[in-house]
């Protein structure tokens, strides 16, 4: 299923991503039910709700500064804002935050809670880098040993590769290496993108709650720059509302697990979802070579055990 949004659900596995219409008013969700601005309402509770949320964006965000009048009257400098917080993030503006439009989904990414998420998610996204790191060095090692027999080193870069992705069981191991080390260099590659680790390009907060995930994002969204669907941004991966909660581990895997899917191809060769669970499950021992090779799940597990020495927990 390469044209939807896919998501880690609670229960670890991978399901279709569906938005909470309008947003969750059980969290800081800026919630609309009617357009808000030129050509929209102009007074009203709306009008005061997207007030509040464009003065709590932050101002290096494309907040207002100084903060508006909060009094539910869309006047001059409420419209001077809505356009300006556009032109800050669209290039353009038309004065307007429709009801889960791309204006009204960034402005509720931006609220508290989304920015506390994303700040928590930088040490992460830092050790997720980290794996990601060692498994390309791993796959190296494991090249060079696969070409020499190990000889005085042995063969333990291969050994572990072997543990996840049995390239020895495979026609040809050397592009097995292969595909799997690129998998991780495109990885990386959204890391060095502009706002990448420690902006909001590559990784946002998920606008409208849906608290049963961990994060979601489009399969081979790395190929979509600047592609929308809807309001979801298709070169971003969303970090959900499930992943406040999450273990450390979890959180670290989340991330390598999402972008496996997210620098995928989209037809072809896809990197899916053929089990779950740690490397010694029945469920993952039992794939084949080219399953192993080819799901997210595989990835996440090696990249993990490659920087810390064991399973995510």
């Amino acid at each position: 299923m390469p044209n939807v949004s896919m998501g880690i659900h609670r229960n670890r596995h991978c399901l279709p991503y569906a938005a909470k219409v309008g947003g969750s008013s059980q969290s800081d969700d800026l919630v609309l039910t009617k357009p808000v601005g030129s050509g929209g309402a102009t007074r009203g509770p709306d009008v005061l709700k997207v007030q509040r949320a464009l003065n709590l964006a932050p101002h290096d965000k494309g907040g207002p500064s100084p903060k508006l009048a909060e009094t539910g009257v869309a006047d001059a400098k409420t419209i001077a804002a809505i356009h300006a917080f556009q032109r800050f993030h669209f290039g353009k503006s038309d004065g307007r935050i429709d009801v889960m439009g791309r204006s009204h989904a960034k402005l509720s990414s931006l609220q508290p809670a989304k920015i506390k998420r994303m700040e928590m998610a930088k040490n992460y996204l830092a050790q997720a880098m980290q794996c990601m790191r060692a498994a390309e060095t791993g796959i190296l090692g494991a090249g060079v040993e696969l070409m020499t027999g190990g000889g005085l080193m042995g063969t333990r870069n291969l050994n572990l590769v072997d543990k996840h992705f049995d390239v020895r069981k495979s026609a040809n191991p050397a592009a097995a290496l292969g595909h799997i080390g690129a998998v991780y260099a495109k990885m990386l590659a959204v890391f060095a993108r502009p706002g990448g680790l420690w902006g909001w390009q590559a990784f946002e907060a998920e606008p409208f709650t849906n608290p049963d995930f961990y994060a979601f994002t489009w399969w081979g969204g790395f190929s979509r720059s600047g592609d929308y669907a809807g309001w979801q941004r298709l070169d971003t991966i969303y970090l959900s509302a499930f992943y406040d909660k999450a273990t450390d581990d979890n959180r670290i895997q989340t991330i390598v697990h999402e972008l496996a899917h997210f620098v995928g191809p989209t037809s072809g060769d896809l990197i899916y979802d053929y089990a779950y669970g740690q490397q010694s499950a029945p469920q993952m021992k039992a794939l084949s070579p080219y399953q192993k090779q080819h799901n997210a799940e595989s990835f996440g597990n090696y990249a993990f055990e490659a920087q810390f020495g064991r399973a995510p927990l």
